[in-house]
């Protein structure tokens, strides 16, 4: 590394560097305090990896040139002193707030997330939630922007490694050791980036995660950090620096959520911060409008120096200060999150970071920072884990205890036999059966934690582990399927997630009448989708997995009816079913379309989208909270159901009895997310199923 006319020395204090770092900080921050005015301010963090790789491959790379190795192990206690302690405070610290002020439906999430960041591999537990229909809705938890973290973590963990067994091949065949680290460097960088380039185009919203699509960010700072400082005028490396700068800026305005990154595109900032640490500090005779004088203000320091805490703090703050105050404009949440993140920031800097890592004694010996490390980390995943057990152990107690009478129901519904006024009412049945007041808040029966934990996949994962349903990750959509043998009339449902939903309650259905009934399902994939070209693997998959199923079914002579069930989102795309449906007939088929749920139409402050359990908790204790008004317009589906005279099952006769929709019915929260079912009230409406099936099977 070196400075303009001079070489620089480890003892040389890149000003610039923290003012890159401020950047970074200030980029991300603002964008999660304002992601309508600054849709691409994530890039902060690709700064960050950018300048993690410069400085800790000249870190490496000194070592090397003054003592000829690298001592993995001391380096590793060194990044420990100087990260651990404050990330660990704040994870400590959002155990405390998750218990004590955030909602209780975001309880499992942030254990969950929280046990993560604790062991550095948060990013990849986020990469598989983002392609897991279900969780890809769930709401952000307080420990969510530790994903980057655990990337910074894993590469400080493998880079060290890496240049120590390139070194040791090096001296192996006797050749110069920064060449064959300049080409280790090389081909991760282009290695990686070409993975990064396909697995977005592949799957975005994982790719963003994956610790290998980012590694050609530290591996360009770390070919930085071996290639000769700009040696260009001072008005030439000025001029480059601004261009550089008004790069990231603009990437910061003009990305956002529907940006490819970090493909190809990634590029842009990236290679921008690289450009701008290889220019270097501003020099004391430069040319006077260098961007890098900036860097020198005093409160841009700080931000810097102080920049690793105030990430760390900002992100739950925010989270804390929207939950306390939902209806609050975001400028004015803004005035309460900045001055606290500021504070905390400063108060980590002076009290914890610089404590710690510059403390002597005890601290300093490798061993005990290595051991009370492991201990604070074992602890927080303990405590998480068990408090996200106990959560999960109340569901399942509270499910079997509600499920029992609901499937006694349904037996003795389809029998025509008396049953108890109390199993009459709950969910489904108090709509079915006339009950009084279905829409009451009871607080000893309504809670929205338990509703966002009781998934529709709960009934199907059971099964699996029984045997009688499998279950498979196609590219990045789960595929479903169950077979209940039956002498009966052999019903098939197909659909996507919203087929899953109603399993549990037509398999009882199907049950009681001596009916065999099989599912046959993948998410998001609405069956009859025609191929096209431009179409991203999954729905290519999903034209190809839909056309299969038909001509599965078409030539299967033990198939007598067929159920559809999918979902028909907002302003998508219509799909031609006529084709599809007419060639089941045609095979002698009875079809049957099963209406679709509606998606729950209530909106937080900002416009998002809430949530069953989200809303609920909002509201209160408060009788028919967060009804919406049942939508009316006709859809693609039963559109082609009504041209060809098929059968209809009106789910909203349930979900919307009087045109509102409801997300409190018979004592049970009806949505566990903002358009599934919760696997409870599914489960009871098996006696609305065989009310409507059974005239129309047989």
């Amino acid at each position: 590394m070196q400075r303009q006319g001079r070489p620089a020395t480890h003892k040389s204090l890149r000003l610039d560097i923290q003012g890159l770092r401020a950047l970074a900080v200030t980029l991300v921050v603002a964008f999660h305090l304002f992601p309508a005015a600054l849709p691409g301010g994530y890039i902060g963090v690709d700064l960050f990896f950018v300048i993690s790789g410069f400085l800790i491959t000249g870190h490496l790379l000194r070592e090397v040139e003054t003592t000829g190795r690298i001592r993995v192990t001391e380096f590793w206690a060194r990044r420990i002193r100087r990260l651990l302690p404050v990330s660990l405070l704040v994870l400590v610290v959002t155990l405390i707030l998750t218990a004590t002020l955030m909602p209780a439906n975001t309880r499992t999430q942030n254990y969950g997330d929280i046990g993560f960041a604790a062991g550095y591999v948060l990013n990849w537990r986020l990469a598989s939630n983002s392609i897991d229909y279900l969780n890809a809705a769930a709401p952000p938890s307080l420990v969510q922007h530790y994903w980057s973290l655990s990337i910074e973590e894993q590469f400080y963990i493998v880079w060290p490694v890496l240049i120590l067994l390139v070194l040791g091949i090096a001296a192996l065949l006797k050749r110069p050791s920064r060449r064959f680290i300049l080409g280790a460097l090389a081909f991760v960088f282009v290695a990686s980036l070409a993975f990064s380039i396909i697995e977005t185009a592949r799957s975005q919203p994982s790719a963003y995660f994956l610790t290998t699509t980012r590694a050609w960010e530290f591996a360009l700072g770390g070919l930085i950090a071996m290639v000769p400082a700009a040696r260009h005028s001072a008005r030439t490396r000025g001029l480059v620096s601004i261009i550089a700068v008004a790069s990231i800026v603009a990437c910061a305005f003009v990305f956002g959520p529907a940006t490819p990154f970090p493909g190809s595109i990634a590029l842009i900032p990236v290679g921008a911060t690289a450009i701008l640490i290889w220019c270097g500090d501003a020099h004391p005779l430069g040319w006077k409008y260098e961007p890098q004088r900036l860097t020198h203000n005093r409160g841009v320091q700080f931000v810097g120096d102080a920049s690793y805490s105030i990430y760390l703090w900002h992100w739950p703050l925010i989270l804390v200060f929207a939950a306390l105050m939902p209806a609050t404009p975001e400028w004015q949440r803004a005035i309460l999150v900045v001055p606290a993140t500021a504070a905390l920031a400063w108060l980590s800097l002076r009290f914890v970071e610089n404590p710690v890592r510059r403390s002597p004694g005890l601290l300093e010996q490798r061993g005990l920072t290595f051991v009370l490390s492991g201990a604070i980390i074992a602890a927080i995943i303990a405590v998480s884990t068990t408090q996200v057990a106990a959560i999960h152990t109340e569901v399942e107690k509270r499910q079997s205890e509600i499920e029992s009478p609901l499937s006694d129901a349904g037996a003795t519904e389809s029998q025509g036999t008396q049953i108890p006024n109390l199993q009459l009412c709950i969910g489904a049945y108090s709509i079915l059966n006339g009950c009084d007041n279905p829409h009451a808040y009871d607080p000893s029966v309504i809670d929205p934690t338990f509703a966002q934990e009781d998934k529709p996949w709960r009934w199907i994962n059971q099964r699996v582990a029984e045997g009688t349903c499998t279950q498979k990750t196609v590219g990045t959509l789960p595929e479903r399927a169950c077979a209940f043998p039956g002498k009966g009339k052999q019903v098939l449902l197909i659909g996507d997630s919203h087929a899953d939903q109603f399993a549990a309650p037509l398999s009882q259905v199907a049950k009681d009448n001596g009916w065999g009934f099989r599912l046959e399902s993948r998410s998001a994939c609405a069956v009859f989708v025609a191929p096209a070209e431009g179409q991203n693997e999954d729905v290519a998959r999903c034209a190809t997995w839909g056309k299969e199923l038909i001509d599965s079914i078409v030539a299967d002579p033990t198939v007598d009816v067929v159920l559809l069930s999918v979902r028909i989102e907002d302003g998508s795309p219509a799909v031609d079913a006529v084709p599809g449906f007419s060639r089941l007939l045609d095979a002698g088929k009875q079809v049957i379309v099963i209406r679709d749920t509606p998606e729950v139409r209530v909106f937080d402050t900002d416009g998002t989208r809430l949530t069953g359990p989200e809303c609920l908790s909002s509201q209160g204790i408060v009788d028919d909270a967060c009804s919406w008004a049942e939508p009316s317009e006709p859809n693609w589906l039963t559109s082609a159901a009504d041209s060809l005279n098929l059968d209809v099952l009106d789910t909203h006769e349930i979900l919307c009895p009087d045109g509102t929709c409801h997300l409190i019915t018979g004592g049970l929260v009806t949505y566990t997310d903002d358009n599934h079912l919760t696997n409870l009230f599914a489960l009871s409406m098996s006696g609305w199923f065989a009310r409507e099936l059974e005239p129309l099977v047989g």
